[in-house]
Parts: C-alpha cells; sequence; structure tokens
C-alpha cells in the first residue's frame, strides 16, 4: 500500500504534467483537480500491481526488513513506470511505421525495460538521502493527495447527459450518421457490380436509399479529403492541404459546428438551432485526430490509433485523463482484444444515447493498410494453399515493391484478397451500428450517409495504395439513405463530389448553408465560401445534373474530369510563369483520358484530341484562380518527388521529373502511407 500510493504519486504527478501541458489545461482549479484525480488514477493501479507483484519480489530480492522491502517494491514498481513512459512517449519518434514485432523494435524496448529499472533504483537512493523532515512532509502530502484525488474522480463525471436533448427547435429533424470508409474503392462493393465481394448491409442500404455512381473526391488522402467532406469546401478553400506532424485546418465550420447555430433556410421556419440541440460524436480509426482542427464541433471522440478512449471535449478531466499513458496503455491493450474497436464503441455509445439528436461520424479503416482482417473475413476470400511472403500488407511491402522487387501473380491475387476481406468486414461493422439504431427504433429518423476519403489502388497502372489520380483512388462510394425523405432504390450516374455533402445535408435540414463573413484572403478571394451544392433536387429527380465538372488535387497533380473526359495536369502548369519559364523538353506531358471508352485510364490522349486538353485546361485554370492558396505556397516533399518519378517512367517518359519539378511546391503527403504507423 505504502510503495503502491508513493510510485502512484511521483508518477501520476510527473504524467499529469505532461497530459497538462499536451491537452492545454488551463486554470488553477483545472490543474488542481485532474493532478489529483491522476495521482489517484496512478495510486489505484500501482498498489494493485504491487499486491500482484509482491510475492515475486519477495522470491527475488528474500526476507527484508520493512524499509528494505518498501524501497524495493518502490524501486520495481517506478522502474516499470518509467519504462512505460520512456517507451510510450518514444513511439513516434523511433517506432513510426514500424511493426511491433519488428527486432530492432523489440531490442529497444528490452532496453528501455533495463533503463527504466535502473532509473527507478538511482530515484529511490537519491530519495533516501532526502532529510527526514522532507520525508515526513511527503508522508502527509501523499495520503491527502489521494484522497482529494478520490474525491475529485467522484464529482467529474461528464457533462454530456444535456446534449442533444430533445426540444421544439430539433424535434423535426433527423439524426446524422457518416459512415467514411478509408481507402474504399467504388468498384469493390456488390451494389457496385462486384460479383466478388460480399457487401449485403452496404447493398441493402442502397436498395432502400439513393447511390451516386460517380461521386468523387477532392484529394486522393485522407486529411485534405476529410476536410471537404467536413466543411463542403475544396482544400486550398480548407486550408489542410498536407499531411504532417502539427499540421492543422484553419478554423473552418465543419457540419457538427454549424448545428451549435444554424440559421433556418427561412425565418418562417423557425429560430435558429442552438448549442446542444445535437450531441457530435466522432468514432475514428486512423491518423483523422481532434489535433488537426478536422474534428471542430464535436462534443465526442473516439481515437483507436492515438489511443485515446471516449472523450467528452466539455469536461476538463475527460481530455486530461486521456492523454494519461495508464489510459493510452489500457486503450491500446483492449484494442489488441477487441478486433473492432471503433464499431464496439460506437454501438456502446448509441446504447446510451441513440434516444437524443445526434450528428455522428464513424470512420472505419480495415480497407486501408496493413491489409490485416480477422481470420472469419479472411477465410472468405484468401487461398488456403497461398504459401508466400505476404499475411498482411503493410508499407514496407509497397517500398519493396517500388524498389524493383516484383510480387508474383500469386502475391497480388492475395493482397487483393485481403483487402477484400476487409471490405466485408467494414460492411459487417456498418451493420453493428445499423442494428443497435434500428433495435431503437431510430434508424428511420436518421440520415445515414456512407462513403469513402479515396479508394486504392491494387496493382492497377502498376501501383500499390493511393495518392494518385487514377479513378481507382478518385471515384468514391456514396449512399445516401433516410426513410420518407428520400427517395428508395435510386440510381444516379451525374457527377457529384463529396464538398456536396454539407450542403445536401443543410438543404434536407431546411438549414441556411455555412456562412464565414470577413473570410478573405490578400486577393480578396473568399475562404468562407461553400464550394459544394445540394444534391436534394438530384436525388428527387428535379434536375438531371448539378454541376460540370469534378476537380480534385494532390501534392503534384490536379485534375479535372466530365462524364465523358478527364484531364490531368502537372502541378507546375498551375503556375504559367514557371511552367512556361521551362524548356519544353522538360515539360511534363498532360494526360488526357477518354473516360467514356476507356473507364480504366489506360489510353492517353492527349496528342489525339488538342481540342479536349484546351477545353478541359481552360476550365481548371479558371477553377484554380478562384482558389484563395495559391499552389506556389504549398510545400513539396521528397516523396511526392520520387513517386512522381516513377509514375512518369511507368507512362513511357523515362526522364521521370524534370528538374523544375524540384521546386515547385505541393502537398506534403506520404503517398498511400497518410503517416500511420504500420501496427496499429
Amino acid at each position: 500500500l505504502n510503495a503502491g500510493l508513493l510510485v502512484g504519486f511521483l508518477l501520476g504527478l510527473a504524467d499529469g504534467v505532461i497530459a497538462g501541458l499536451r491537452t492545454g489545461l488551463t486554470g488553477a482549479g483545472n490543474w488542481v483537480g485532474c493532478l489529483s484525480g491522476s495521482i489517484a488514477v496512478y495510486g489505484m493501479t500501482w498498489v494493485v500491481v504491487l499486491l500482484i507483484l509482491s510475492p515475486l519480489s519477495v522470491r527475488i530480492w528474500g526476507p527484508q526488513p520493512l524499509t528494505e522491502r518498501l524501497r524495493s517494491q518502490v524501486s520495481l514498481a517506478l522502474g516499470l513506470g518509467l519504462f512505460l513512459e520512456f517507451f510510450w512517449w518514444s513511439r513516434e519518434y523511433l517506432f513510426w511505421g514500424v511493426p511491433a514485432t519488428d527486432p530492432k523494435r523489440l531490442a529497444t524496448t528490452v532496453v528501455f525495460l533495463v533503463l527504466g529499472l535502473l532509473a527507478g533504483r538511482v530515484v529511490v537512493a537519491l530519495g533516501a538521502r532526502l532529510p527526514r523532515a522532507v520525508q515526513w512532509v511527503g508522508a502527509a502530502v501523499i495520503p491527502l493527495s489521494f484522497l482529494g484525488g478520490l474525491v475529485f474522480l467522484l464529482t467529474a463525471g461528464a457533462q454530456t447527459d444535456d446534449l442533444g436533448a430533445i426540444n421544439e427547435r430539433n424535434r423535426q429533424q433527423p439524426n446524422i450518421l457518416l459512415f467514411v470508409v478509408d481507402a474504399l474503392r467504388a468498384d469493390v462493393l456488390g451494389c457496385y457490380g462486384s460479383q466478388r465481394v460480399a457487401t449485403p448491409v452496404l447493398d441493402e442500404l442502397a436498395a432502400g436509399g439513393v447511390l451516386f455512381e460517380n461521386a468523387f473526391v477532392q484529394a486522393p488522402f485522407t486529411w485534405s479529403s476529410f476536410g471537404s467532406i467536413l466543411t463542403g469546401k475544396y482544400p486550398r478553400r480548407h486550408g489542410l492541404v498536407k499531411m504532417a506532424p502539427g499540421e492543422r485546418m484553419y478554423p473552418n465550420v465543419t457540419l457538427p459546428w454549424h448545428l451549435k447555430s444554424a440559421e433556418r433556410a427561412s425565418q418562417d421556419l423557425g429560430p435558429p438551432l442552438q448549442d446542444g440541440d445535437f450531441h457530435g460524436a466522432t468514432f475514428m480509426t486512423g491518423t483523422l485526430s481532434h489535433g488537426s482542427g478536422l474534428l471542430r464541433g464535436f462534443d465526442t471522440y473516439f481515437e483507436a490509433m492515438v489511443g485515446h478512449d471516449l472523450v467528452d471535449t466539455v469536461s476538463a478531466w475527460s481530455v486530461f485523463r486521456s492523454e494519461l499513458v495508464l489510459s493510452l496503455v489500457r486503450t491500446k491493450l483492449v484494442q489488441r482484444i477487441d478486433q473492432a474497436p471503433v464499431a464496439s464503441v460506437a454501438v456502446d455509445w448509441f446504447a446510451e444515447n441513440g434516444q437524443k439528436r445526434f450528428v455522428t461520424m464513424v470512420h472505419y479503416y480495415s480497407t486501408h493498410t496493413p491489409y490485416d482482417p480477422p481470420a472469419r473475413y479472411r477465410e472468405m476470400y484468401v487461398d488456403p494453399n497461398y504459401d508466400g511472403p505476404i499475411h498482411a500488407f503493410y508499407a514496407k511491402h509497397r517500398q519493396a515493391i517500388e524498389a524493383g522487387e516484383v510480387p508474383t501473380a500469386a502475391d497480388e491475387e492475395q493482397i487483393r484478397n485481403l483487402y477484400y476481406a476487409g471490405v466485408t468486414q467494414a460492411d459487417a461493422m456498418i451493420g453493428q451500428v445499423l442494428d443497435e439504431l434500428r433495435r431503437q427504433k431510430v434508424l428511420d429518423h436518421t440520415l445515414v450517409i456512407v462513403t469513402a476519403d479515396h479508394g486504392e489502388e491494387l496493382g492497377d497502372h502498376g501501383l500499390w495504395e493511393h495518392n494518385f489520380m487514377f479513378q481507382t483512388n478518385l471515384r468514391v462510394p456514396l449512399i445516401l439513405s433516410l426513410p420518407g425523405s428520400l427517395p428508395a432504390g435510386v440510381r444516379i450516374d451525374s457527377i457529384v463530389e463529396t464538398v456536396d455533402l454539407v450542403p445536401t445535408i443543410c438543404d434536407l435540414m431546411s438549414l441556411a448553408v455555412p456562412a464565414e463573413e470577413g473570410q478573405k484572403d490578400e486577393r480578396g478571394r473568399d475562404r468562407g465560401r461553400v464550394d459544394g451544392v445540394s444534391l436534394l433536387p438530384l436525388m428527387r429527380g428535379e434536375v438531371q445534373s448539378v454541376k460540370r465538372f469534378s476537380f480534385a488535387e494532390n501534392g503534384t497533380h490536379a485534375s479535372i474530369q466530365d462524364r465523358e473526359w478527364k484531364l490531368v495536369v502537372p502541378a507546375l502548369r498551375l503556375t504559367p510563369e514557371r511552367w512556361d519559364a521551362l524548356p519544353p523538353a522538360e515539360r511534363e506531358p498532360l494526360q488526357l483520358y477518354h473516360l467514356a471508352e476507356d473507364p480504366d485510364e489506360h489510353r492517353e490522349l492527349s496528342a489525339e484530341h488538342p481540342e479536349q486538353v484546351e477545353r478541359l485546361l481552360a476550365a481548371l485554370l479558371e477553377w484554380d484562380a478562384e482558389m484563395p492558396i495559391l499552389r506556389a505556397s504549398i510545400i513539396v516533399s521528397d516523396r511526392d518527388i520520387e513517386t512522381q518519378r516513377r509514375l512518369l517512367e511507368q507512362l513511357g517518359y523515362a526522364g521521370g521529373v524534370g528538374p523544375g519539378m524540384q521546386e515547385e511546391p505541393a502537398v506534403d503527403e506520404e503517398a498511400g502511407g497518410d503517416g500511420e504507423p504500420g501496427d496499429e
């Protein structure tokens, strides 16, 4: 007991200070309360741990006087605690993208364990030399801090009970449930024509709702694409144009933020919504994080990869607790047991909050690398006789292919089969959430949307993963269902974009779209404007189309397409003064594809159809000129340059990237990796 409380005080105080700084904790009262709560949590934990380890420690050190036994226990527990701290906070610097079973990672872990145990002995030795008076003060402060922390924990419950309570402002509004399946191609779903992959939940959802056959993302990588989904803006208007540590989106009005104060489309329809009329909650797997600014407006979040258990932003303790190492490690251990933690947490949350008005987003990751599905899904697709090296498709496998290792036909089929298993897993996880809402009899009052942030290359064009401008990356599924308000069994082949979701939801709810006054750049471009348009007239059959073109861009290219033609343009071409300065031999050629006859984009036709190039390029340059963020202000990454060099070589341009490309600013995007650790 004494040793556990002492170690809990030391580690709880130290880790609490780190957590407070990482979460931006403010206010003396919050600091005192959260630190005391941290001390109580760590104290209880280490008392239990030492009760379990005591018989082992007696065997190691043998019979000892009480004082020596206390020092031994403290030394052991403190050493283990410091090991956890060393290990955890070094992960993002030393182990980013490295599998947990990697020999170097295992060796480093052993080194950290030894260092932690040694540090524990050193701290105990130094503590024994403290003056007797200081030791007595500690003996009084530690139990008082622990008891104060217990009182704080009993009174620091989450303050979300009133969020989403039914009232006159929200009574007639639908709930909103947005599923985003990371790296999900449209053509692998049964409702999009696949005969290979089982997706019964999505097939049924599409049969009861509206399916868009030509829905396109605005960026073929995660952060920028999610920014467009949640704000209704193109990436160079919402501002999150790259993925890198510390990057944050400008404070745009996201969908959940908008629902805290949205005006009605007409004043006759009633007063504006108020903060608390909807409970915003998001459940995420990958790199999508509240730290990126993307999740502004969500009151509750779960971040599996980061290790954050369910966090309520209205509670300082809930946010603070999420950054304590004990909480992070516990969440990660639970995820090792539960192979679908996002679905599990989401279902539990809906079980408690399903009778509220909610705006929610569920982000699934089973279709993103490392393509490592549970056995029950794997067995549906994987050849049991396959004996090759691919058991999950990590970034290291892609890198090996890019370095020149040629996978066998069996290897390629194995990779695709693993991906297909992840698709069926995602379908099942969507079904789990829908079943819970159906059980509560609120599914018919919930707008369900299923889409993806980008697609995936599965060996198409000789490429793997994503961040390419091919249709395999840009075309995504889009299904909307709301019985009684949207038609059933409708398929629409007109071009739509993910920026259209926010205005569509607003139109369906008879709300005005977000309006951000005064958001101008130095050139007078409007950063507050929503680029998307409502798809409701299209779904109701009132119009045949809502837009002529779809636009997308990544670090090295921009694209424009209509229903028949698609033009892919090097980013440097969007800065004409620099493009014109290049010798003609160093200018990367434009790529034109006739989608009507070549949907898989294998025949480049710019030389044969210059009139189409001219037409599409003029429209693309006009769109580019409207963007508040200039291409020239975006920094290119080494990875972008290398990816572009390989792609050009595959297209038959042996020179690769010309000298001008080395200087061209572009999005700093880890192509296909999204920056995630491969073992998470």
